[in-house]
C-alpha cells in the first residue's frame, strides 16, 4: 500500500482578509497532491460575529477546496458565541446551525468529496453530525467536537447539560473508533479535535471529578479529564500507532505527552500541535501503511499574505 499524504490545518481563515489566502493555500495543497485536508477547527476570529453571514461565507471557502476536507468545530465556531463581541448567541443554537451548514451529508466538504461515517447514524446520538470518521491509508481518522474553552464546561450553577451529553457522545465515539481499528487491523488511529487537552496539568493524580472541584482546588474543573483517561486506556491496549492532532497557540510541535499509570511516556502515542491563524504555514502528515513509522509529520510553507 502506497503512502498517503494529508494536509493538517487549524484556525484559518480568521477574518475576511484571510479568505483569499486560505483559498490559495488549498490550491497549493492540491498542487502538492495531498489526498485530504483535515481542518482541526477555528473558521473565524475570536471577536468576529457568530452570525449566519460569517458562517455561510466560511462554509463556502471550505467547500470550494479542490480536495476533500474534513472539518471539526472549534470553540470560536460555537462554544464562545455567547460573548457580546460575538453577538451574544446561544452556544448550543450556534452548534446546531453549524451542523446544518457544514455537515449536511455523510461526506467531507470540498469540490471532490470522500464518504465519512457520522455519529448521527446512531439513534442515541442523532444530533452529533460533527463527529465523523473515515479510513485512509489503512489508518482511521476520527474527528471529535472537543472545543478549547475547557471543553465548554460551564462554571455557572446548575447541570452542565451540553458538556455532559457531548462527553458521553465523545466517550462512545472514541471507544468505537479504537474497536474498529482493532477489528480491521488498521495501522493507526488519528484523533482530531481543536482543544489542547492540557496534558501537563497534573491530571493523572486527580480522582473522579465532582461538582466541588472548582471550589476545593480554587481552579477550574478539568473539562478534558475523562478524555485523557480514556485515550490513555484505549491507546494502552492498542497495538498500532495513535496520533492526536489539535490546534495550539504556542505554535507547531510534535511530542509524546501521554504517560501510562507508571508515569512512563507511551511510545505509541504522538501529539501534533498545529500552528494557528495564518495560511503561511501548514502541516503535512505522511501515512506509511505497514511501516514501523506509520506517521511522519513536517511543517510546510504556505502562502504569503498580501
Amino acid at each position: 500500500m502506497q503512502p498517503v499524504r494529508i494536509a493538517l490545518i487549524a484556525d484559518v481563515p480568521q477574518w475576511p482578509a484571510a479568505e483569499a489566502d486560505t483559498a490559495a493555500l488549498f490550491d497549493l495543497m492540491a498542487n502538492q497532491q495531498m489526498a485530504l485536508i483535515v481542518h482541526a477547527g477555528g473558521i473565524k476570529g475570536d471577536t468576529e460575529s457568530c452570525g449566519d453571514a460569517v458562517l455561510n461565507v466560511r462554509q463556502r471557502v471550505l467547500d470550494e477546496a479542490p480536495l476533500p476536507l474534513l472539518y471539526v468545530p472549534g470553540e470560536n465556531d460555537w462554544a464562545e458565541c455567547q460573548k457580546p463581541v460575538n453577538g451574544e448567541f446561544d452556544a448550543v443554537e450556534r452548534l446546531n446551525r453549524l451542523r446544518e451548514l457544514y455537515f449536511p451529508v455523510d461526506a467531507t466538504l470540498g469540490r471532490r468529496t470522500l464518504p465519512v461515517t457520522r455519529q448521527s447514524d446512531q439513534a442515541m446520538f442523532r444530533s452529533y453530525r460533527e463527529n465523523a470518521r473515515m479510513v485512509l491509508g489503512n489508518v482511521l481518522i476520527v474527528g471529535m467536537n472537543l472545543p478549547g474553552d475547557n471543553n465548554h464546561y460551564r462554571t455557572e450553577g446548575g447541570r452542565n447539560g451540553e458538556f455532559e451529553d457531548r462527553r458521553e457522545a465523545n466517550r462512545q465515539w472514541l471507544s468505537r473508533a479504537f474497536s474498529l481499528a482493532e477489528q480491521r487491523d488498521l495501522d493507526g488511529v488519528v484523533v482530531v479535535g481543536h482543544a489542547d487537552p492540557m496534558f501537563g496539568n497534573g491530571w493523572e493524580k486527580r480522582g473522579k471529578p465532582t461538582l466541588f472541584d472548582g471550589f476545593l482546588r480554587r481552579g477550574t474543573r478539568d473539562g478534558y479529564l475523562e478524555f485523557k483517561r480514556q485515550l490513555r486506556e484505549l491507546a494502552g491496549k492498542y497495538k498500532g500507532q495513535v496520533l492526536l492532532v489539535h490546534a495550539s497557540d504556542s505554535g507547531f510541535s510534535v511530542d509524546k505527552p501521554l504517560r501510562d499509570a507508571a508515569g512512563k511516556a507511551m511510545s505509541n502515542v504522538t501529539r501534533v500541535a498545529l500552528p494557528v491563524g495564518s495560511p503561511s504555514r501548514w502541516t503535512e502528515l505522511t501515512v506509511s501503511p505497514g511501516s514501523r513509522a506509520v506517521f511522519q509529520v513536517k511543517l510546510r510553507d504556505g502562502v504569503k499574505g498580501n
